[in-house]
């Protein structure tokens, strides 16, 4: 299992108005590793691997079905930066860093804090050697009114 928490995050707020939805970004994931299952909690740090998803500050989940380990040639799992020119009309390769939505509205209104800290656990695939299974850019929380 891997664990991290982010550093406190402000809870947008509308004027006039709650939000409607509250929404995790999660951007820049890498799936060139092995799968996982991975949960979000709010404002508990020491969530571990049995804290599991009916406590109150559990926020979301959702499963990465990655690619796991490269059996191609040398660079052939190499992301390309950019497109080689202007007119390459390809699609991006298949190892792209995605990024992932995981709604989180009614989690965040329980908490009801101006300020939450998430707490993320990844649970690899059995069999899998690699404990860091998730890999990503920046974390956001959006409102939405």
């Amino acid at each position: 299992m891997q664990r991290w928490t982010s550093q406190p995050l402000t809870v947008p707020q509308h004027v006039g108005a709650p939000y409607a939805r509250a929404d995790l970004e999660i951007e820049g994931v890498r799936h060139d590793g092995p799968s996982c299952y991975v949960q979000f909690y709010f404002n508990l740090p020491d969530a571990n691997e049995h804290t599991g998803r009916d406590v109150s500050q559990f926020a979301g989940a959702f499963s990465l079905f990655a690619h796991g380990t490269c059996w191609g040639d040398a660079g052939h799992c190499e992301v390309p930066s950019g497109p080689l020119n202007v007119f390459d009309r390809r699609s991006p390769h298949p190892l792209t860093p995605i990024n992932i939505t995981v709604t989180v509205t009614e989690a965040l209104r329980a908490v009801a804090e101006d300020e939450v800290t998430v707490t993320v656990l990844t649970f690899p695939v059995l069999g899998s050697d690699r404990d860091e299974s998730l890999r990503f850019s920046r974390l956001t929380l959006l409102t939405y009114d």
